[in-house]
C-alpha cells in the first residue's frame, strides 16, 4: 500500500472513461467499482458492469468532485483509475480534490504536453533532441535551416499519428504547415527527425519504482501511422539495456509513481531517445501482445496492485511465445469486396473496421486503418511470419 489510509474490506474504485476490463478486471478480484462517464454521451455498455454507473461532465473537476466526493464520503475510494486517453487528466484532478494516491496532476499534464516533455528532458540532458515551437511556416523554415537534416512537425498533445509530417527541408516549410492545418494540427511543436528502429516500452511502476514489462518492435508508415507491432524486440541486448535505462530515468524525470506507462522510442546513432510517453497501456492491441507473447495481464495488475492483492513485477518477465498485429491498409476508395482467409485451427485472429460499401481514406491518421492481423507463435519472428502471410490473404477490394 502506497497510502496510510484505512482500505475497507470491500476495495472501492473509481473508474473514469474506463475500458470494459478494467471495469471487469476490479469485480474478478473483488473490487467495487463506480463507473463515471461523460454526461454528454449515452451511457457504455459497460456501464451495466460496475456496481454503480454515473454521468458527469469529464472536463469539469468541480462537477466530478460534486458527483463522488458523497459516495466517497460513504465508503472511500482506494483509487481513481482509467486506462483511456480522455480520462487521464480528470483522474489525476480528480484523485487531488479527493486526497487519493496516484500520479499526480503534474506527472500527466507533462505526458500530454510534449514540449514541456522535451524541454525538462532537454534540460535534464535525458537524451537530448532539438526541438521548437514555430508560430508559422517562417518560423518552422527557420528551425530547418539550423538542423543537419529533416525535422519532424506534430501537435503538442496530439495522439494517434494525427497531424505528423515530415519536413524535408526549409523549402518544404510552408507546404507541411499547410497541411498540418489542414489536419487539425494544433499548438505546433517541431523536433529534429530522428532516424533509426522506432520501438515502444511497456512499463509498470509501484510506489516510484519502475519495470520494463516488454518492448515492442514496430512498422511506421510514411505517414508515421504504425503498420505493425511485435514482441518481444528483436535488438540487441545491450541496446535494450541502454532503452531501459532511458525509460526508467525518463519515468523519474517526470515523476510516475504508479501503474502502466506506455513509452514511444527511437533508436538513433546517439542512443536512444524518447518520443512520447502515457500513463496507460498502449494501444493497438498492445495488451493483447502482452497476454500471448508474456501471459501478462497488465489491466489486472493496475486495478489489483494499489489494494496489495497482486504484487508488482520487480524483474522483466521471460517471453514465453512471440506475438505480432499487422494493420490492413488498402487503397482508398469505395469497398467492392472483402475476402478472408481461413483461420481455423490457429491463434490467429482478422478484425475488420470495414465492410462492403464503406470508404476506405488514405492513411493518415490511426483511425484510418481498415483493421488487423494478430497472431502468435513459437518466437517473435514465427509470430511475425504467420501474421504477414495472413495479412497478405486478405482481401478488400475498392474503386475510387
Amino acid at each position: 500500500m502506497t497510502s496510510g489510509r484505512q482500505v475497507p474490506a470491500t476495495p472501492r474504485l473509481a473508474v473514469l472513461a474506463g475500458t470494459p476490463q478494467l471495469v471487469c478486471a476490479a469485480r474478478s478480484l473483488g473490487i467495487s467499482t463506480v463507473f463515471v462517464h461523460d454526461a454528454s454521451e449515452p451511457a457504455p455498455p459497460v456501464a451495466a458492469e460496475a456496481d454503480t454507473a454515473l454521468a458527469a461532465d469529464l472536463a469539469d473537476t468541480e462537477a466530478l468532485h460534486a458527483a463522488l466526493a458523497p459516495l466517497h464520503a460513504e465508503h472511500p475510494f482506494g483509487r481513481v483509475l482509467s486506462l483511456t486517453e480522455r480520462g487521464l487528466l480528470p483522474t489525476a484532478a480528480l484523485a487531488e480534490r479527493l486526497g487519493l494516491p496516484g500520479n499526480s496532476l503534474h506527472t500527466v499534464r507533462l505526458l500530454q504536453d510534449k514540449q514541456r516533455m522535451r524541454e525538462l528532458l532537454n534540460a535534464r540532458g535525458i537524451g537530448p533532441v532539438h526541438t521548437a515551437a514555430p508560430r508559422d511556416a517562417a518560423d518552422l523554415a527557420a528551425f530547418c535551416r539550423t538542423t543537419d537534416g529533416p525535422v519532424v512537425l506534430k501537435p503538442t498533445a496530439g495522439t494517434g499519428s494525427q497531424a505528423v509530417f515530415k519536413v524535408a527541408d526549409a523549402q518544404a516549410a510552408e507546404e507541411a504547415w499547410r497541411a498540418f492545418e489542414a489536419a487539425g494540427g494544433t499548438q505546433p511543436l517541431a523536433e529534429e527527425y530522428l532516424d533509426g528502429p522506432e520501438i515502444s516500452v511497456e512499463s509498470f511502476s509501484h510506489d516510484g519504482k519502475h519495470t520494463v514489462l516488454a518492448v515492442t518492435d514496430k512498422l511506421v508508415g510514411p505517414a508515421f501511422v504504425e503498420t505493425g507491432h511485435t514482441q518481444p524486440s528483436a535488438l540487441p541486448a545491450p541496446v535494450l539495456a541502454e532503452v531501459t535505462d532511458l525509460v526508467h530515468a525518463f519515468l523519474d524525470a517526470v515523476g510516475l509513481v504508479e501503474g502502466p506507462a506506455h513509452t514511444e522510442v527511437k533508436v538513433t546513432a546517439k542512443g536512444p531517445r524518447v518520443l512520447e510517453s502515457h500513463n496507460r497501456i498502449g494501444g493497438d492491441k498492445i495488451r493483447e501482445l502482452l497476454r500471448r507473447a508474456y501471459d501478462l495481464d497488465v489491466v489486472t495488475l493496475t486495478a489489483a496492485c494499489p489494494f496489495g492483492l497482486l504484487s508488482a513485477p520487480t524483474a522483466p518477465p521471460v517471453p514465453r511465445r512471440g506475438a505480432a498485429i499487422r494493420f490492413l491498409t488498402p487503397p482508398p476508395g469505395k469497398v467492392e469486396h472483402i475476402t478472408l482467409p481461413d483461420t481455423t485451427g490457429t491463434t490467429a485472429e482478422i478484425h475488420l473496421d470495414v465492410a462492403v460499401g464503406d470508404p476506405v481514406h488514405r492513411v493518415r491518421a490511426s483511425r484510418d486503418r481498415a483493421g488487423y492481423v494478430i497472431a502468435d507463435g513459437p518466437d517473435a519472428a514465427e509470430a511475425a511470419r504467420i501474421c504477414e502471410e495472413l495479412a497478405s490473404r486478405v482481401r478488400i477490394g475498392t474503386s475510387g
